[in-house]
């Protein structure tokens, strides 16, 4: 009797034991140790696309306000892109994306452009607040305290996970 007593006691604490190996860590206790994500702990596909899509929604919204603000740009094309830094072990990206502004001219009924006029900007993918920098025509980026994160993944005391909207964000 004592035996098979010590024998369940010891196959429900295995199972618990083994239960535990192959399971990911969950989102807190990632980022309880400070968002130290590598391939053993690494995110889905879905989580890496869902902060993409934030972070592009964000961007969009950035870009909007600045182009609201700036006469150089209004009325013109925008194209938002993402922030190419957003992996499975990145998923809040290094928060900035670039955004392109584009007018064209043509003449009325032809299709081909006799002039295309393009601003590019880089926005933030987390704040209203820090909005967009010109990239070009004029370079204000280069000189931007922002330029340094651009293409490293970003601790997530700079870039939170998962990216909040931003005022403005879809």
């Amino acid at each position: 009797m004592k035996t098979k007593i010590l024998t369940a006691v010891f196959a429900v604490f295995a199972l618990f034991a083994f239960a535990a190996c192959g399971e990911k860590p969950t989102l807190d206790k990632v980022m309880a140790e400070h968002g130290k994500v590598h391939k053993d702990n690494a995110f889905s596909f879905a989580t890496v696309e869902e902060q993409r899509a934030q972070g592009r929604a964000n961007a969009g919204a950035a870009s909007v306000e600045y182009q609201r603000q700036n006469p150089r740009v209004q009325g013109w094309e925008t194209i938002v892109k993402a922030d190419t830094t957003h992996s499975s072990t990145c998923p809040q990206g290094d928060g900035w994306a670039e955004v392109v502004f584009m007018r064209t001219e043509r003449e009325d009924g032809k299709t081909k452009n006799l002039q295309i006029e393009k601003a590019t900007v880089m926005c933030s993918t987390v704040s209203a607040t820090q909005g967009c920098v010109m990239v070009a025509p004029v370079d204000n980026w280069s000189k931007h305290p922002g330029k340094t994160q651009d293409g490293t993944c970003a601790s997530t005391r700079e870039v939170p996970f998962p990216l909040p909207k931003a005022v403005g964000a879809k």
